[in-house]
């Protein structure tokens, strides 16, 4: 396996507040933006969008999918709604620096909870908000503490797994960092193999590739997954487990984006198993909130 890959950025996620003022700007950063919409008069910054790339909405509550308004709806190349997800994704035809307002209605309505949300659309190619995360009612402390955990637990591992600078290029151990950077499967050749894997009912995930790979104490996996169900999964916590019953929880998840049945997203996984076995793995994976799981058996790292 190469020494030396390329480097992925980790996005870090930040939250942003919404009451009745603007919250303060930040520097343009890829990630995952927070909206909190009060009962108030709604203002925000702009989302950016960008040519060609998808920036999806997840919303808490279930909107009103037949009447989202959209400004200039015919300059995007695609347009998907869901009980709780909006994907964007604009044409090419769209200027550097343009704005449309976009426009939903919820579904539900009352006098505590605004029934529709607006916001302003820029087109900025250099810092696409991929991910925007709405929340109509008010956010537990227990989603709070997961995304302070998921912040240091980002930290930590990018304090690990920094490696120095020589010629431009950067030292990095383990897949996640080659995986990122290749769209193709299966991306290396190492202990690589692709096999149809049988998953726990009811199956919420469904797999569209699969490949295993392994090097070492190291063991990898990089799934194509579309939902079964409507609801958008982002991955939380991974666990692989062996014949006996042993367990190891993954580095950090690497996910391309929502993973929705519109939209297929990649997964990569990476563990360090101390195990000399390589078949009959079991994988359990859960969402961010700890409320879906799903399990794959027949793992195999030969």
């Amino acid at each position: 396996m190469p020494s030396c890959l390329f480097v992925a950025l980790p996005v870090l996620l930040w939250s942003t507040t919404v009451l009745a003022a603007p919250p303060a700007e930040k520097e343009p950063v890829e990630g995952t933006l927070r909206v909190e919409v009060g009962a108030e008069d709604t203002r925000t910054r702009p989302i950016r969008i960008g040519p060609g790339v998808s920036t999806t909405l997840l919303f808490d509550t279930e909107i009103q999918q037949d009447q989202v308004s959209l400004e200039s709806r015919a300059q995007f190349a695609r347009v998907s709604t869901g009980g709780s997800v909006l994907v964007l994704i604009p044409s090419n035809d769209l200027q550097q620096g343009e704005t449309l307002k976009l426009s939903i209605p919820f579904r539900d309505s009352g006098p505590a909870l605004p029934s529709r949300l607006t916001l302003t659309l820029v087109v900025d190619s250099g810092a696409v908000d991929r991910q925007v995360e709405v929340y109509r009612r008010a956010r537990s402390a227990e989603s709070y503490r997961l995304e302070v955990q998921q912040l240091r637990t980002e930290l930590d591992r990018l304090r690990q797994e920094r490696g120095s600078q020589t010629g431009g290029a950067c030292e990095r151990t383990g897949f996640r960092g080659l995986l990122e950077a290749v769209a193709a499967f299966p991306g290396i050749s190492v202990g690589a193999t692709a096999r149809s894997l049988s998953c726990k009912q009811p199956c919420s995930l469904r797999i569209e590739k699969n490949w295993a790979y392994m090097s070492g104490k190291r063991r990898a996996v990089k799934l194509s997954l579309r939902a079964a169900d409507k609801k958008p999964w982002i991955i939380g916590r991974a666990v692989l487990v062996d014949r006996q019953g042993n367990e190891w929880e993954s580095l950090p998840p690497a996910q391309s984006g929502p993973i929705t049945a519109e939209a297929a997203a990649t997964l990569i996984l990476e563990f360090d198993v101390n195990n000399p076995e390589l078949r009959g793995y079991q994988l359990n994976v859960s969402d961010v909130d700890g409320n879906r799981m799903t399990q794959w058996r027949g793992i195999d790292f030969s």
